[in-house]
């Protein structure tokens, strides 16, 4: 495959929605899911460590999969690319997506997983850019982000969605949105007030957030969480359509 297919999104907004888990606790990732589950959107959770519960969401075809290995410096994930490959292919080997934790990217990594069977990444992160896919020297076919909200809070941009939703989300093109639970979990206002809160944790205590403790460190104001909670009333109502990654792959392919 050397070229993609656009017409699906040519003349309309076409919206896919995911999930970088970064060790979320069980109770964040419930918090976030059930969220999404109102609207009946379907979307695409890249796993970071093992999580019974959205290992049965996708093992009922409730959501798709995808792995989120960390290739950082004292990883639990492992200490070379082939250990962190390896770990992450074990938490669900049917995978056949990734997007590395920080984006993290070399030749090395994208050929293994081209070898080892994937066929996409979304390992690419635009701030508020259309970019099409494309097919990676790899031969995997990548998928760059329009919105993720780490970095939407990072430049500091309106959090005031009548202001400038329908400026962002009413476009042609696909846009993939990349959100992350504890941020929604968080309510963050700001990029570092879920750093500030991961940093005072241990990692043991960061992977076991209840619903109480997360309700009493929650940001109580406007921020993220309510943000994309008014994206998801934006797609319902404009009835912008929306796809998962591996239902996109297949159509193009």
């Amino acid at each position: 495959m050397s070229r993609i297919n656009n017409h699906l999104w040519k003349s309309e907004p076409i919206i896919c929605l995911t999930f970088d888990v970064d060790w979320a606790s069980e109770d964040a990732l419930k918090y976030s899911y059930n969220i999404i589950e109102k609207y009946g959107f379907k979307t695409t959770f890249f796993l970071t460590h093992e999580s019974k519960f959205i290992l049965e969401l996708i093992e009922k075809g409730d959501i798709d999969g995808g792995i989120h290995p960390n290739f950082l410096i004292n990883s639990s994930h492992g200490n070379s690319y082939d250990e962190v490959i390896d770990y992450c292919t074990t938490l669900l080997p049917q995978a056949e997506a990734y997007r590395c934790h920080r984006y993290f990217d070399v030749n090395d990594i994208t050929e293994t997983f081209a070898e080892k069977g994937y066929k996409y990444d979304s390992n690419v992160c635009t701030f508020l850019q259309i970019v099409e896919p494309f097919v990676h020297r790899s031969g995997l076919v990548r998928f760059p982000i329009f919105f993720e909200d780490g970095a939407y809070l990072f430049h500091r941009q309106n959090l005031n969605f009548k202001e400038v939703g329908k400026q962002l989300f009413n476009n042609p093109g696909l846009m993939i949105l990349n959100i992350h639970p504890m941020h929604m979990a968080l309510n963050s206002p700001d990029f570092y007030y879920m750093r500030k809160v991961k940093d005072s944790l241990t990692r043991e205590e960061w992977n076991n957030l209840n619903y109480k403790l997360l309700e009493k460190i929650r940001y109580k104001g406007y921020g993220i969480r309510d943000f994309i909670i008014e994206i998801f009333e934006f797609i319902k109502e404009e009835n912008i359509k929306t796809y998962t990654l591996n239902e996109i792959y297949k159509i193009i392919r």
